[in-house]
């Protein structure tokens, strides 16, 4: 099943999307996978969440250095430590804040190929795989800042919303 898959940007419904768990891997949620994997390195991400792309399943797709990591039902079971990282993300185009994480964690989850993983991340692994399990809770990244951040970067915040407006409004068009 192919359907056209295209990165959502704040501040689309989607995002808030508490996604549904997947029942069943099947070669449809394989496909899902490569899509939101081809979608993400288009777009020059790290990760990426099903609702990103459009779609409401509890899956994620991430790449940290050669290894890549299709995820489905991701759940993180242990987190330890604290970092701050200056994190973007591809549903808020050219906005960066920094954002305090677990340094550590340990996520469970199943492959492709329907096998149960157990990931233990640190450092950057760990600031991704816990910004797209975010996601996939209809948490963003703007979230996990204080108030106050968020009043600094409401500017940034209203250009997006406007950028955003404008792409939806063209693809209706297109229709």
């Amino acid at each position: 099943m192919e359907i056209k898959l295209r990165i959502h940007t704040w501040p689309e419904k989607i995002l808030r999307t508490k996604c549904k768990d997947v029942k069943e891997v099947d070669d449809n949620i394989r496909n899902f996978l490569d899509q939101m994997y081809r979608l993400m390195r288009v777009a020059d991400g790290i990760g990426l969440a099903a609702n990103q792309a459009g779609l409401d399943l509890n899956l994620i797709v991430v790449q940290h250095q050669d290894q890549v990591y299709k995820l489905i039902n991701p759940k993180i079971i242990k987190r330890k430590g604290k970092i701050t990282f200056l994190e973007g993300c591809l549903s808020f185009p050219a906005l960066e804040i920094e954002v305090k994480r677990a340094n550590k964690v340990r996520v469970a989850a199943l492959n492709e190929k329907r096998e149960a993983v157990d990931i233990e991340a640190e450092g950057i692994l760990a600031v991704v795989l816990q910004h797209e399990i975010d996601h996939i809770s209809g948490i963003v990244f703007i979230d996990r800042i204080p108030f106050w951040k968020r009043i600094k970067i409401k500017s940034q915040l209203k250009k997006i919303k406007k950028q955003t407006h404008d792409k939806v409004q063209k693809i209706k068009t297109d229709e």
